[in-house]
């Protein structure tokens, strides 16, 4: 848990309340799992996980931060990292919430543990700094298509992709 502000790629994320946000890259569990694995096997794994709650609902954002991306053409590796790390980050949260490694119950906040994991909706935001608003149509597309298989797996809403901007980030309250 961190109420510290989260800087990355340029931007700074937070400061949250006390105990709503989970910078799970810098996660003990995640830092045991790389400890047992081979140079170039890690888990790719998002930035942070936000907890929000509001009229009653529990949503949880998974947020992976980029500088840039690259044009339409040439994004297929691009879109496939950014769908790893958000596609891990959710496995990986939902294993420390199941207590699946050894201490993980204690990298969780209250916050966190307080709710029915199965009311709980997720969403897998990617925020790219220095993009245009038409640049993150493409995008978006090309996300939610390479994360399909997650969602319908999850069942989560069609709507749970997003690709915002710093500005968007901003509006949403991710950014300062």
């Amino acid at each position: 848990m961190t109420t510290e502000p989260i800087i990355e790629s340029g931007m700074t994320f937070g400061p949250y309340p006390d105990g709503h946000c989970f910078y799970i890259e810098k996660s003990q569990t995640l830092q045991k799992i790389h400890k047992n694995t081979k140079k170039g096997e890690g888990i790719q794994i998002a930035e942070f996980l936000l907890l929000e709650t509001k009229d009653n609902q529990v949503t949880i954002f998974i947020v992976e931060a980029k500088t840039t991306s690259p044009r339409p053409e040439n994004s297929n590796n691009y879109i496939d990292e950014i769908k790893e790390k958000l596609a891990n980050s959710l496995a990986l949260f939902v294993a420390i919430y199941l207590q699946r490694h050894p201490a993980s119950n204690l990298e969780l906040s209250d916050h966190f543990r307080q709710f029915e994991l199965a009311n709980v909706k997720f969403l897998l935001i990617l925020v790219i700094k220095n993009s245009k608003e038409d640049w993150l149509i493409p995008v978006k597309d090309a996300l939610q298509k390479a994360l399909k298989p997650t969602v319908k797996i999850w069942n989560l809403a069609p709507t749970s992709v997003i690709v915002l901007n710093e500005d968007g980030a901003r509006k949403h309250g991710l950014v300062q």
